[in-house]
């Protein structure tokens, strides 16, 4: 990450002035390193269960993908190792494995109902927009995923205004 935000700083300069780096979740890494390993290990080992849950009980068989395993895997055992140690760690990575497992089984009527059978992504961050759009539009169609994409956006505008209002509030009181 430190050689990466200055060499896009110097380009973000010149194309959107005073933009900010949004930085994936590797950021937390180096935090703990032995908790990424961890999760990445508990996440994984809850992929092979899942997986092993999916054939005996018939369900379509999602392979455990390695990158989200590593990626949401180890963040999951920093956030983990954070607020419950290492057994935090061990059970918040596992968790997170299983539900990326089965998270696309339920998706995967969604994308066929878009013209995607039989296709679906292992990210848990897709697997929630995509269950919360698609069954909106197929409950409401596309002007229910209008009015909560509107409605989403909405929040994120209150939210960024009361933080600026925060922070000014506290560089005054300073």
């Amino acid at each position: 990450m430190a050689e990466i935000v200055p060499a896009f700083k110097g380009i973000s300069e010149k194309l959107v002035p005073n933009a900010k780096p949004a930085l994936d979740c590797p950021i937390v890494f180096p935090y703990a390193p032995n908790a990424v390993l961890i999760g990445f290990f508990s996440s994984f080992v809850g992929g092979i269960l899942s997986l092993i849950i999916m054939a005996v009980t018939g369900l379509p068989i999602i392979i455990p993908g390695v990158v989200p395993h590593f990626f949401c895997g180890a963040t999951a055992g920093v956030y983990g190792n954070a607020t419950g140690g290492v057994r935090g760690a061990v059970l918040g990575s596992f968790l997170q494995g299983i539900l990326i497992s089965f998270m696309p089984i339920f998706l995967m009527p969604v994308m066929g109902d878009l013209g995607f059978a039989g296709s679906t992504f292992s990210d848990t961050d897709y697997g929630v927009v995509g269950l919360l759009l698609g069954n909106m539009a197929n409950g409401g169609g596309k002007m229910l995923v209008m009015i909560g994409i509107l409605v989403v956006l909405g929040l994120v505008l209150v939210a960024s205004k009361v933080t600026t209002v925060r922070v000014a509030k506290k560089s005054t009181e300073a």
